[in-house]
């Protein structure tokens, strides 16, 4: 981790402190302003509680009783859900003996009429037939209700085929009719489906008032040709009259809480079964709890219910909603529940203010010395960044100082200033060093070879056959000796004579053909060859150079390559802007630990001695010029294992300059 990255970090916690200190402040106001508003929600909902204790009568309605939801858009008649899809989850399903689902039902009302629909599951659908004339020998549904006069009605609704529906009033015993005549005041509408049937229809609603009671039966015929009745499924299962209750929103408790309603609370009161009786109030309110439901969730009035008050926090939607319930009871015994649900948007919006100007404030100073500190710690980075790149450009690739020793932060006061007074110290003591050692070779060159040339002299003349054997192998000493110091300051020399070297644009692909073609004169008992281009291969270089980088790899190849074996030369362009010279031999491979360090220099491979010094100097030269020509040599041993690969590559010359060096050859 970088010092500024780390500044920033440690920095950015502390001052996360303070933030975080408004916030926990903030979070207490608005903890004790939740509980001021559910004690107040409390009260409310104890008060209508009150006031419905003398109402009792109101929430008489049987346990199987048929919940009407109230219908707020208009209802079309045709056999689809789409007007019901708000209500479909809370279709109630009514099922055979074998619980096996058989229909489901939803009712709803207006102030106009009553709407049931039902969605009936049947694998074989059996429709009337005019040649029969008892009513209940197709597939139909029964309606039954109670009139004002407390006289019992029967309704058999039924179908020919998929449309709207026939409905007649039957006998007691529901198989023929009474008149003959269809109800049009009941509209049906019967619709196939793939599990059956769905059947929707109305009827006026005063004919249910103001008893209420009504149920509905699915009636399923077997056989096409039997047609006699074999299941029949109805609502009214657990009533004893064979009719069930049906309960709507109350009015009447509606009317005696709406004085007590606010605008932004929502008065919900419920039975002992939690269904719905009366919902008043809550415009504002965006999460309502009783709306259009026949039972709200057991969880939010459950306590209520055993006479006990509750309150409970909803979050939904991004809000708090307190809901406070309390039990409507008479007599010691609990009828009811009346729940009171508020959001806290309006009693929280002047603690969200206060903790915006708290965050406000927060970030301003955050950005103030977040800004402060980016600043400070970035020009830190940049002065060390800075210092870095200058002792790093003071060095090359191998190790020679380029230029003289001096940072741009030496006249600083401060620890950065004195850190590069440091470096600049200790760099110019290693300059000198290094300086000292490169005038070693010329020195010793100067020095050893004066001696070595009066040697070589005094033993020149004396006669070569009358020689004693000593002085022979004096001699080749000498010579020896001679070769070594030549090395020597070769390789010592060579990135000063580089810089001198002049630059032009070169045949590589033809130099190496003719340098192939000359090297085989040259060895005759060697087996040399060329693959690719002979001309036409273009790079910037100096000639003489790259042929003395030749004949290093050569000599290599020559003296590590097993007898009689080829040593092949090949020239490939299809690199990238780059020129591959590979040479090939046959031989000993290297050792894996060894082939990093073979262009350092000092560094022999050879075990067997050759009347010539070898002190690894020569793969150091070699690399040096391909370093100064911008290439890359490599060495590797072969994939087969048969014998070591050079690989030298080279940056093509641009196209405009090599055809001007060939036309200006070729005028």
């Amino acid at each position: 981790m970088k010092l500024r990255t780390r500044l920033l970090i440690f920095s950015s916690i502390f001052l996360l402190v303070l933030p975080w200190f408004g916030f926990h402040f903030t979070a207490r106001i608005e903890q004790s302003l939740l509980e001021g508003q559910e004690e107040a929600q409390s009260m409310v909902a104890s008060a209508i509680a009150t006031v419905l204790n003398g109402y009792t009568g109101l929430f008489d309605i049987a346990e199987n009783a048929l919940y009407v939801y109230p219908v707020k858009t208009l209802i079309d008649i045709d056999g689809y859900d789409e007007d019901w899809q708000a209500l479909l989850p809370r279709m109630r399903v009514y099922r055979d003996e074998k619980d096996r689902p058989v229909f489901s039902l939803l009712l709803g009302d207006d102030p106009d009429y009553l709407y049931a629909y039902l969605k009936i599951s049947d694998s074989h659908i059996v429709y009337r037939n005019p040649r029969y004339v008892p009513l209940d020998a197709s597939d139909h549904v029964r309606l039954e209700y109670l009139d004002k006069n407390t006289q019992r009605h029967r309704l058999v609704i039924l179908a020919e085929a998929q449309g709207r529906a026939s409905v007649y009033e039957v006998t007691k015993d529901w198989r023929y009719w009474k008149s003959g005549n269809n109800i049009s005041a009941v509209y049906a509408w019967w619709r196939e489906t793939a599990d059956g049937y769905d059947l929707e229809l109305r009827l006026p609603r005063d004919w249910v008032e103001p008893n209420r009671r009504l149920s509905l039966s699915v009636v399923n015929v077997f056989g096409e040709n039997e047609r006699y009745v074999d299941t029949i499924v109805s609502t009214h299962s657990n009533a004893i009259d064979g009719l069930n209750p049906l309960m709507f929103q109350s009015a009447e408790i509606s009317s005696v809480i709406k004085n007590l309603s606010e605008s932004d609370s929502r008065i919900c009161v419920v039975d002992r079964y939690r269904r719905v009786r009366a919902v008043i109030g809550g415009q504002k309110v965006q999460i309502p709890l009783c709306n259009n439901i026949d039972r709200v969730s057991e969880k939010l009035v459950n306590r209520a219910l055993q006479g006990q008050t509750q309150v409970s926090r909803l979050q939904r939607e991004g809000e708090t909603l307190i809901v406070a319930a309390h039990p409507v009871s008479n007599e010691g015994k609990i009828i009811g529940a009346v729940m009171v649900s508020k959001n806290s948007r309006q009693i929280l919006a002047m603690q969200r203010d206060t903790l915006m100007e708290i965050a406000l404030a927060s970030l301003g100073l955050f950005v103030l010395v977040f800004a402060s500190l980016l600043f400070f710690s970035s020009w830190l980075a940049y002065r060390i960044n800075r210092l870095q790149k200058e002792a790093t450009g003071l060095i090359d690739a191998s190790g020679r100082f380029v230029r003289e020793v001096e940072f741009s932060d030496s006249h600083r006061k401060d620890e950065i200033g004195e850190l590069a007074r440091s470096f600049s110290r200790l760099l110019d003591r290693l300059n000198s060093y290094t300086r000292f050692l490169e005038t070693v070779p010329r020195m010793l060159r100067h020095e050893i070879l004066n001696p070595v040339n009066t040697i070589s002299m005094s033993l020149q003349s004396m006669p070569g056959e009358s020689a004693p054997k000593p002085l022979q192998t004096a001699g080749a000493a000498v010579t020896q000796l001679q070769l070594i110091v030549s090395k020597l300051t070769e390789a010592a020399s060579i990135d000063e004579a580089l810089s001198q070297d002049a630059m032009e644009v070169i045949d590589i692909a033809a130099l190496l053909a003719e340098y192939v073609e000359n090297s085989q004169l040259k060895h005759p008992q060697a087996n040399l060859c060329y693959s690719g281009r002979t001309k036409g291969v273009y790079i910037r270089a100096n000639d003489i150079r790259m042929v003395q980088l030749l004949d290093k790899i050569k000599d290599n190849a020559l003296d590590f390559s097993r007898p009689g074996s080829p040593i092949c030369f090949a020239i490939d362009v299809n690199h990238g802007g780059y020129v591959r010279i590979t040479i090939k031999n046959e031989g000993e491979t290297i050792v894996e630990e060894q082939l990093s360090l073979l262009f350092q220099g000092m560094m022999s491979q050879r075990t067997e001695k050759t009347g010539q010094p070898h002190l690894g100097i020569g793969l150091y030269v070699a690399h040096r010029i391909s370093r100064f020509h911008q290439g890359k040599l490599t060495i590797a041993n072969r994939e087969d294992g048969s014998g070591v690969v050079v690989i030298l590559e080279l940056p093509l010359a641009e196209r405009a300059a090599a055809e001007k060096t060939t036309s200006e050859r070729t005028e």
